[in-house]
């Protein structure tokens, strides 16, 4: 029996995520939220590019299908996150965490969370790649 372990990478996507011998997803593709470490979403989106991306290259043998699982481009999407975390990790005294979570109480505090945490911009959009090997086929 082996055991094998390790912290959760909150430093968002991993630039280099496949290899003709295999493609990397969820936590282990740096894909989980620099905020909170889950990873159940991100994992799941994450997902079904990289099937689509394993079909097809395996269909075509062709590696130029796997730079479409691009972990480059999928982790600027994570700025805002990494960023917010930045800023919180910056917050050591209760009444330096008294003031940020009064500015996330206010109506522009709240806005930026929506935003950063749960908008459209709050994970990295992989429906591009997926459009990009539909049309390949």
């Amino acid at each position: 029996v082996e055991r094998r372990g390790g912290p959760i990478p909150v430093g968002g996507v991993l630039r280099r995520l496949a290899c003709p011998y295999g493609l990397l997803v969820g936590d282990a593709a740096g894909a989980v939220s620099p905020l909170t470490a889950g990873g159940l979403d991100p994992c799941l989106r994450l997902s079904e590019l990289a099937a689509a991306v394993v079909a097809g290259y395996l269909r075509t043998g062709d590696q130029e299908v796997l730079r479409r699982y691009d972990g480059g481009a999928l982790r600027a999407r994570f700025r805002g996150r990494l960023l917010l975390r930045r800023a919180l990790a910056g917050v050591r005294t209760a009444a330096a965490a008294e003031a940020a979570v009064g500015l996330l109480r206010g109506r522009a505090g709240r806005a930026l969370a929506a935003r950063v945490l749960f908008g459209d911009g709050s994970f990295p959009d992989v429906r591009a790649g997926l459009a990009d090997l539909a049309a390949t086929r």
